[in-house]
């Protein structure tokens, strides 16, 4: 294409401009507006994961979207406990990943594991958002910056391959410049409504959960190759799926909930 730019990233591009009002008006607004952003993401999440891993079906999907509206429904009256909320999914996606590996039950487990995949992101960002709005933009901020770091730099530089046989695409130098700007967003964040953190602690804390989201993009990625699937959906033009493009949230939202 002229100038050199690619398809994928101009749907990237258009599909960040359509998309970012919506989320950060949510976010902004809190409250219903931010709970039904975050129902809606946990039923097209639910039945994505469903999809995608065979987990027992459409019934076993929508039920599982079903629980998600159920839990962000309730979870206010459960944040002064979202820690012991935030250990007892997980302890259930870990479970669920034990009986997929040893257990002839797969479907099932694999439903098990989508409840807590899909709902620790949304109860940690529900969570955040009670304790400060400002949490909630820095956790998109750290995944927005991994992904469009890691986009340009792996692309610009290359160089060896982070994970070949999970993600091919993924590069050294794509980590390394998701961590630099994810650092310099952070900062930049910080200087505008304060962390309340030491500039050393806040660059390490933002470098380490850059590598937490790169982790969650490959975790997802590993999950895509071993059902042969390429991407989890096709709702968003040059990302896939919803699952495709909060790999990382998933995985950065429940870690800072926990720091914090």
């Amino acid at each position: 294409m002229p100038g050199g730019i690619s398809r994928n990233l101009i749907e990237r591009i258009v599909s960040a401009v359509l998309l970012l009002p919506p989320v950060l008006g949510a976010v902004y607004m809190g409250g219903w507006w931010f709970a039904a952003l975050l129902m809606l993401g946990g039923i097209l999440m639910a039945t994505e994961w469903v999809k995608l891993t065979s987990a027992g079906g459409d019934f076993w999907g929508w039920l599982l979207a079903l629980v998600m509206v159920a839990l962000v429904s309730a979870v206010e009256v459960l944040v002064p406990n979202a820690l012991d909320l935030l250990l007892l999914l997980f302890g259930l996606a870990a479970l669920g990943s034990f009986f997929a590996k040893y257990t002839a039950f797969k479907p099932q487990a694999w439903w098990i594991i989508g409840l807590g995949y899909v709902a620790l992101p949304l109860v940690a960002l529900w969570w955040l958002r009670g304790v400060d709005g400002m949490l909630v933009l820095w956790v998109l901020l750290i995944v927005w910056a991994t992904d469009i770091g890691g986009y340009f730099a792996g692309k610009g530089i290359g160089g060896p391959k982070l994970a070949p046989q999970v993600s091919p695409k993924k590069t050294w130098a794509g980590l390394l410049g998701g961590m630099a700007l994810s650092v310099g967003v952070s900062v930049a964040v910080n200087a505008i409504e304060p962390l309340g953190l030491s500039l050393g602690l806040l660059a390490l804390l933002s470098a380490g959960f850059a590598v937490w989201s790169q982790v969650g993009d490959l975790a997802e990625s590993g999950v895509k190759r071993s059902f042969g699937v390429k991407d989890s959906g096709g709702l968003i033009p040059g990302h896939g799926g919803l699952l495709d493009r909060v790999d990382g949230l998933v995985f950065v939202a429940p870690a800072v909930a926990l720091v914090v």
